[in-house]
């Protein structure tokens, strides 16, 4: 990729040559056998003078003529030594974004990012072109903006410098370019940065143009570039090489963007104030029938996508199902995904879309009583411990829309803050089950993909997967009955308190009471009954003192637990009564040892449920693993036979060139 850089004698902004109606000439240049070729352009015409070639995403990574034929390659750019990357990879590399809102998440990234160096906005919203009255994207933040240096490495491939940062989500350097490329066949960037260390106020202008690479043949992905400095109250132009190169950069960006003049050009950084970035994106791409992939019409406050992940039946569900709205309608609206892409965002900061706050959502108030666990995962990739540090703390309920039995399941997994998997369904059974569970988790010991929609496919993610989908599993069985499903687990019927109920109610006809008048009848033994000979009992039902200077206060005296069913008399009563007591000392002992043996239980349960979900997570990798090794033992076979009849192609070749030679030796002799 080829960053130009040019400069020129200090000049102030917005007072250079130039008006909306007043003809100019552009001049694009390309540099073939060492000469630089130009060819000039009318500018100022309201219209643009890019071919409009394919404008289907999917389609534009075609880069022939219209012969079919690719353009011989040849050096483009101003001399220096670089590493050439062929304008076709742009579009490459942003097929990467199947889905288009993930795009705008990556824009959205960017400007989250920029919290920490001031931001408390990002506005994305819907301009004009006014050279061609096309619609274009605006994504405009008020954070540190870039220095010419940072534009640059923005501009470049790779490069980034929050990789593995703890406190930004982008890390691969990839997000822009994508994202952008994925929206437009276009884009150019505005960015001013303030004063530090000593160096001036900066402003940065940068375009990337997949039109203009295509239209002028490039072979290299040539982006140019423009810087201006404060000095006093105006601006000059910053010199980066020449003011030649500076002055060609200038018209190259003022003839394939969307401006007329360089004033409308330059009037664009008074929307930014004295920091931030503002991106436009244009050529927006078109779907088959030739509509815009984006629908700006639809909503007002929204932006939206056409084609399959559009469902009419789940818009109108989510009108009469408002706890159930996101995970209905996130797969087409920017304004229902924006308000869960983050799992939190500081109050101070705000998303605007089309000119309308967006509301943060926090999927756990969409649930019915949550309930909270922790997950820790038992090894890690890079050998760090299982502390709190790594683990992630699960939110899973039932949708409050659930007790209409709507199908609405899955885990929002979020990564550094960032939603990465939304409503992923881990649970896919058969019938209703599963339904309306949905589950919350920050998941920071797992990778996500260069997409930023899915994660590496890893043991850690697949160990994390069956957890949940056990989690999903028992909440739901247990639970499933309370939102109006069949209960598909029965209690047990140990419910104590009937069988002592129950017990309490028999007692033998046959048998005397064992309590009659606040009185002990029949105690058993010679002991006892000498001392109940020995009691004196007065009128009012008031006992004295007996020889041995015991007192027996008259009340009523009853059996825990159960009464005896049927006793006989004398010793039989006081001896039955002693085993009862022995039997119920052996009965707490045996709950006990019970207790004891469920635990134990459970945990040889949990460590044999842990060593099962190990042995699928292996099975699954071996299972992948011999499809790779097949699918190469299948492509060396192939080439093997294909190497096999070059050969034989070849001895023919050998065998007739060899007889053609003796026909000749003989022919001459």
């Amino acid at each position: 990729m080829v960053l130009a850089q040019y400069s020129e004698a200090p000049q102030r902004a917005g007072v250079s040559s130039g008006s909306g109606n007043r003809k100019q000439e552009a001049v694009v240049s390309g540099v073939r056998g060492g000469k630089v070729e130009e060819t000039t352009a009318k500018v100022g015409d309201g219209v643009s003078p890019v071919a409009r070639g394919c404008r289907q995403f999917w389609r534009a990574g075609d880069y022939e003529d219209a012969n079919g034929i690719i353009p011989a390659a040849h050096s483009s750019g101003v001399g220096l030594d670089h590493v050439r990357v062929h304008p076709k990879f742009l579009h490459s590399n942003a097929t990467s974004h199947k889905w288009a809102l993930g795009a705008f998440a990556e824009l959205l990234d960017n400007a989250v990012d920029e919290i920490v160096h001031g931001a408390t906005y990002v506005n994305v919203d819907v301009l004009n072109n006014r050279k061609d009255g096309s619609k274009m994207l605006l994504v405009e933040d008020n954070g540190g903006g870039m220095t010419p240096d940072n534009i640059r490495q923005c501009m470049s491939l790779g490069y980034s410098v929050k990789s593995k940062s703890s406190n930004t989500i982008g890390q691969y350097g990839n997000g822009f370019k994508t994202s952008t490329m994925r929206l437009g066949a276009d884009v150019i960037v505005f960015s001013r940065c303030p004063a530090a260390d000593g160096k001036s106020q900066t402003r940065s202008i940068g375009l990337l143009s997949y039109t203009f690479l295509r239209s002028t043949k490039k072979e290299d992905t040539v982006v140019p570039m423009v810087d201006f400095e404060q000095t006093g109250q105006g601006w000059k132009r910053l010199i980066r090489s020449t003011s030649d190169d500076w002055n060609m950069n200038m018209r190259t960006i003022l003839l394939w963007s969307p401006f007329v003049s360089e004033q409308d050009l330059i009037g664009q950084f008074d929307y930014l104030g004295n920091k931030g970035t503002r991106i436009i994106i244009y050529n927006l791409w078109e779907d088959d029938e030739g509509q815009l992939e984006l629908d700006f019409e639809t909503d007002q406050e929204d932006i939206q996508i056409r084609g399959a992940n559009r469902d009419e039946k789940n818009i109108e569900m989510a009108k009469q199902y408002p706890n159930s709205k996101h995970f209905l309608t996130y797969r087409h609206s920017l304004r229902s995904y924006a308000a869960i892409l983050y799992l939190k965002l500081p109050t101070e900061f705000r998303i605007m879309l089309r000119g309308s706050e967006v509301e943060h959502h926090d999927i756990v108030k969409d649930m019915i009583e949550p309930k909270t666990t922790t997950y820790r995962p038992q090894q890690l990739a890079d050998g760090m411990s299982n502390n709190h540090e790594v683990s992630a703390v699960l939110s899973i309920g039932f949708v409050k829309d659930a007790r209409h039995h709507i199908d609405v399941q899955g885990f929002n997994v979020y990564h550094k803050n960032r939603l990465i998997k939304p409503f992923w369904r881990v649970w896919n059974a058969a019938g209703s089950d599963g339904r309306g569970v949905i589950g919350v988790l920050e998941a920071n010991f797992i990778e996500p993909a260069h997409d930023k929609q899915g994660f590496e496919r890893t043991i850690a993610l697949l160990r994390l997967e069956a957890r949940l989908k056990d989690h999903q599993k028992q909440f739901w069985t247990s639970k499933c009955h309370e939102i109006g499903y069949s209960q598909r687990v029965k209690p047990k019927n140990t419910t104590p308190s009937s069988s002592k109920k129950a017990n309490n109610n028999i007692v033998s006809k046959s048998s005397p009471p064992l309590i009659q008048d606040g009185e002990i009848l029949a105690l058993a033994g010679s002991n006892e009954k000498s001392k109940m000979s020995g009691l004196k009992r007065s009128e009012n039902g008031s006992s004295e003192e007996d020889g041995e200077g015991r007192t027996i206060k008259n009340r009523s005296i009853a059996l825990k637990d159960e009464e005896i069913n049927c006793v006989s008399k004398g010793e039989g009563k006081f001896n039955l009564l002693q085993s009862l007591e022995e039997e119920r000392v052996k009965s707490k002992k045996l709950e006990t040892e019970l207790e004891e043996k469920t635990k134990e239980l459970k945990e040889v349960e949990k460590e044999a449920q842990t060593s099962l979900d190990d042995i699928v997570v292996l099975k699954q990798m071996i299972k992948e693993e011999k499809e790779w090794r097949d699918a190469i033992e299948q492509n060396l076979r192939e080439s093997l036979k294909s190497a096999e009849q070059t050969i034989e192609t070849l001895q023919e070749r050998v065998r007739e060139l060899e007889g053609g030679q003796v026909e000749d030796g003989s022919g001459s002799s």
